[in-house]
């Protein structure tokens, strides 16, 4: 073999060499795992923007779950889709107040002018006496009928015997014919004729009408 034919295959030998290690190399470029250069799949350009939103909604969220609380400052609150739902409470009539009514003078009476209307034993049991004994005070019997305007003395012991009351009250009465809130007192017993005035608003003297209704205590 000549030597021109022996450098012609040393140099076509080095091409092919030179030739398969472009190859091999360029195949591993395209094949080979690109190394991760960021821990977020985001193109560099576009990855600050991304994290200012992230941020933003972060604290927005933050905010909203805060509540003032005494002395300045935020404290953590738990909301739920319950706390939207809650139904919001009826309001309540405020309640009506009972009418008060004033109260008999306490104790016993030391003397009582007998008014129109009124009997000893109906005295009696208002001031919860014994009708005897209230007869005997004032010199009186079964018999006697005192009238209107006659001051009886009021016994400081004893009681009446039985029941006190005529009738059921509190209640509402119609005025008959003539009648007086003395007599209609001695009509339920051991109500008092003044606390009747006082719940009525009227006054000792007032004349009263048939039909007219008046609230006993």
């Amino acid at each position: 073999m000549s030597k021109k034919m022996i450098v012609l295959l040393a140099i076509v030998t080095i091409l092919v060499f030179a030739l398969s290690a472009c190859e091999r190399s360029a195949t591993r470029l395209i094949t080979g795992k690109a190394t991760p250069t960021s821990e977020i799949p985001f193109p560099v350009a576009t990855k600050p923007q991304i994290m200012v939103d992230i941020l933003k909604g972060t604290q927005t969220a933050a905010a909203l779950s805060l509540t003032p609380v005494t002395g300045g400052g935020l404290a953590p609150t738990k909301t739920t889709a319950a706390a939207f739902n809650t139904p919001v409470a009826a309001a309540t009539e405020p309640a009506v107040a009972s009418t008060p009514y004033p109260t008999s003078t306490p104790g016993k009476p030391s003397s009582w002018a007998l008014q129109q209307g009124e009997f000893l034993y109906c005295i009696a049991r208002r001031f919860n006496v014994d009708p005897v004994e209230l007869l005997t005070l004032n010199g009186m019997n079964m018999d006697s009928l005192p009238q209107v305007g006659v001051s009886l003395k009021i016994p400081t012991s004893g009681a009446f015997p039985g029941t006190r009351a005529l009738k059921a009250h509190p209640t509402t009465y119609t005025v008959l014919t003539g009648e007086t809130v003395y007599q209609i007192a001695c009509r339920f017993g051991d109500v008092d004729p003044n606390v009747i005035l006082a719940a009525n608003g009227i006054t000792a003297g007032t004349v009263l009408t048939a039909g007219q209704v008046l609230q006993i205590p």
